[in-house]
């Protein structure tokens, strides 16, 4: 693989593994104060032998979600900064004064999906690839983020709910016809979840983009479609 072009290489990390490309490696979620520490640790045991550009998808265990608002009077990324940590500082208290945020483009006038991830998160993974190892760090996405990019062809325009279900978690997100309405990243039974935010919501559509689960044989009220495996 010639320097000038590095190969790309996709690693995921989650409480329980940490997958490098088609490798899994098992982590410690007990390790550290934090959900995330037992997967830094496996992350640093990695023996990189050859040049490769790395993007990290974070699990959804490590990040918080929120739709923000539309405002049109963002001008400067100080003021963006400050509108995105209102509202999660209005979700979450104190703790969002730690996070690093960001949030998705949307149309004039349509809600956005953003993120929040620990900074000390994001700092330890920079470490992790230092300027003079093989390994670069290229991006750093939570997993909801990189599905509704992977996955945006496949929401029609009437609205769909993506449905990611991890191990004692699950992360909903509906689009709508005027884009992202709610976001739910909780522990528990992925369909139980989805039940009570379809109670929860008026008009909310039938459609479920599911993936890390198999969807009821008795579908009920729900058309799901499975998702490829990423």
């Amino acid at each position: 693989m010639s320097r000038l072009f590095p190969e790309r290489l996709a690693v995921r990390l989650s409480p329980t593994k940490l997958m490098v490309g088609e490798k899994t490696l098992a982590c410690d979620p007990a390790l550290g104060a934090e959900p995330w520490q037992g997967a830094l640790a496996a992350l640093k045991t990695l023996e990189w032998t050859r040049h490769c550009r790395v993007t990290v998808v974070l699990s959804n265990h490590f990040v918080r979600y929120a739709v923000i608002p539309w405002s049109g009077g963002l001008s400067t990324p100080a003021e963006e900064e400050a509108y995105l940590r209102h509202h999660f500082g209005k979700i979450h208290g104190e703790r969002a004064r730690a996070w690093s945020l960001r949030a998705s483009e949307a149309p004039a006038g349509a809600a956005r999906l953003a993120s929040a991830i620990d900074t000390a998160l994001l700092e330890a993974l920079k470490a992790a690839f230092p300027k003079d190892g093989k390994a670069k760090l290229a991006s750093v996405q939570p997993e909801l983020m990189e599905a509704a990019n992977r996955w945006r062809g496949a929401i029609p325009a009437s609205g769909a709910w993506l449905v990611l279900a991890e191990p004692e978690r699950a992360c909903l997100a509906l689009h709508g016809d005027k884009g992202w309405r709610s976001v739910q990243n909780a522990k528990g039974e992925w369909l139980t979840l989805l039940e009570r935010e379809q109670l929860r919501l008026d008009d909310a559509p039938g459609l479920v983009l599911l993936s890390g689960a198999v969807p009821p044989t008795a579908a009920g009220r729900w058309t799901f479609r499975p998702l490829a495996a990423q």
